[in-house]
């Protein structure tokens, strides 16, 4: 896991295989006049030097230069080497300098302009969105996607960059990032390459402790769950220059559908439930169904058929033991009153249990450790209800249902309902602190407009200058 920072000369530990903590500090300690060099280069430098990676990328993955590190991502990941090919088209998509031109936009008051100069936002009033940096981002390793978006958004925005990767996507969020130095050149911004840092220091480090305690840092983005996040927020506690904290914490997704929903909507649940084998923050893990129970066991049969179908083409790779684990939840679930459709295919293990009314399958994990929340993958909870007011609460008191423990909150909501069922649902859907709100065909894609987990990435990254050339005092007081 050898580091990459094509602009720094960093010092790292071959033994561990971690950056040198020293050398580190020392670069942050020059962080101001490093962030200074960086805001200097104008933005449409900034975008085109991730166009430009993103055709590096593009170019390094057609010829097939990355095939044998695909490979080994999938060994690494547990995911299926379909799903890994897929992963890497999505990487070109995160690397696009329009894309992030659009998010810059609709993130920042004031738009991109902002990162540059003051904008007027009214009558003698404006705005300018300054790097917060130096950052740095602690990610997580269910894909390499999401390591790549607060990166790149902290590029852009002006920052030197810090990024440290998980064991299990290292090499892969490496090679996609290796661009940067040639695009840097490229793009006419040399002076870019001194930006970015990527590499590893162990969550549990004496070098990862220094860094958080005594770092020179503006800003820090950490993925993941309790109880490395909250290591990471009390150790930042005691850090003198008092960065900001944003945590991307472990969230899940839910699905409500009704007798309305037909085969597209069972063809888009039994994709999200395969892609990343439900380990992203969007995947459904937990759904409705508001209708008649006759309704409701024939859509599950038929995503039943969508999962034979879609799951074939992506093997799970569960190991004997695995199974075995699995078959002995499903019985649990029945037991505690559950209709079970599954498949017993070991390359494609699906599962859905359809509970009346309320989740069974809490019972069932609190008796049988096994089906706790991140072991089980391609299992979807289905609970008919009466009404669009029983699903809302579903979707509320999800975090507290021993099932999904580990799960924050319900991150993405995934609808195919009638028009009536959707109108009370986006009436109430905001109350239960859901963050996303789409069709359940594609709860897995983002739009460059949207935020990330209720905030606007570039937010994370800049604070905002607020500035004013004319006077407001009232009257009385002149």
């Amino acid at each position: 896991m050898e580091p990459y920072c094509p602009g720094n000369d960093l010092r790292w530990n071959i033994e561990s295989n971690e950056l040198d903590t020293d050398s580190l500090l020392s670069l942050l300690s020059r962080g101001a006049d490093i962030q200074g060099r960086l805001s200097g280069i104008d933005l449409e430098t900034r975008l085109r030097t991730v166009e430009e990676m993103g055709r590096i990328w593009s170019q390094r993955w057609e010829s097939g230069e990355l095939e044998d590190m695909a490979d080994r991502l999938a060994a690494s990941s547990g995911y299926s080497r379909a799903l890994i090919d897929m992963e890497m088209t999505f990487t070109r998509e995160v690397l696009n300098g329009e894309n992030m031109r659009k998010s810059l936009e609709a993130s920042l008051q004031g738009g991109a302009a902002s990162l540059q100069d003051f904008v007027a936002i009214g009558e003698g009033e404006y705005v300018r969105s300054h790097a917060t940096g130096p950052v740095l981002i602690i990610s997580s390793g269910n894909s390499i996607v999401p390591p790549l978006i607060p990166t790149i958004t902290s590029l852009v925005t002006g920052n030197l960059t810090i990024l440290k990767p998980s064991r299990v996507n290292y090499e892969a969020v490496t090679e996609a990032l290796k661009g940067w130095e040639a695009a840097a050149e490229k793009s006419g911004a040399p002076e870019l390459k001194q930006a970015l840092v990527l590499g590893y220091l162990a969550a549990d480090s004496p070098g990862m402790d220094q860094l958080l305690q005594r770092g020179r840092l503006g800003a820090v983005n950490f993925w993941g769950g309790d109880p490395a996040r909250r290591s990471v927020a009390s150790k930042l506690a005691s850090n003198p220059h008092l960065p900001r904290l944003f945590i991307n914490g472990p969230l899940t997704g839910f699905a409500i559908v009704d007798g309305d929903a037909g085969e597209e909507a069972a063809a888009g649940l039994a994709l999200n439930m395969v892609m990343y084998d439900q380990q992203l923050c969007s995947s459904p893990t937990q759904a409705a169904f508001i209708g008649s129970r006759p309704e409701a066991e024939s859509f599950c049969r038929l995503t039943a058929q969508h999962l034979d179908r879609i799951g074939a083409e992506s093997e799970m790779g569960i190991s004997d033991d695995g199974a075995f684990l699995l078959q002995c939840g499903r019985r649990y679930v029945q037991f505690a009153g559950a209709k079970v459709f599954q498949s017993n295919d070991q390359k494609n293990m699906w599962t859905i249990s359809l509970s009346e009314g309320l989740s069974d399958l809490d019972e069932a994990a609190s008796s049988y450790a096994p089906l706790a929340f991140h072991n089980r993958r391609r299992f979807l909870e289905m609970v008919r209800v009466d009404s669009a007011e029983d699903a809302l609460a579903l979707v509320a008191d999800l975090p507290m249902n021993p099932a999904f423990r580990g799960a924050d909150r319900v991150q993405s909501v995934g609808l195919a309902v009638s028009a009536a069922n959707r109108e009370r649902l986006l009436a109430g859907l905001p109350a239960t602190g859901a963050f996303r709100i789409m069709p359940v065909d594609d709860m897995f894609m983002r739009s460059p407009l949207e935020p990330y987990d209720g905030m606007q990435m570039a937010e994370i990254f800049t604070h905002r200058v607020y500035m004013r050339d004319r006077s407001i005092r009232p009257e009385v007081l002149k």
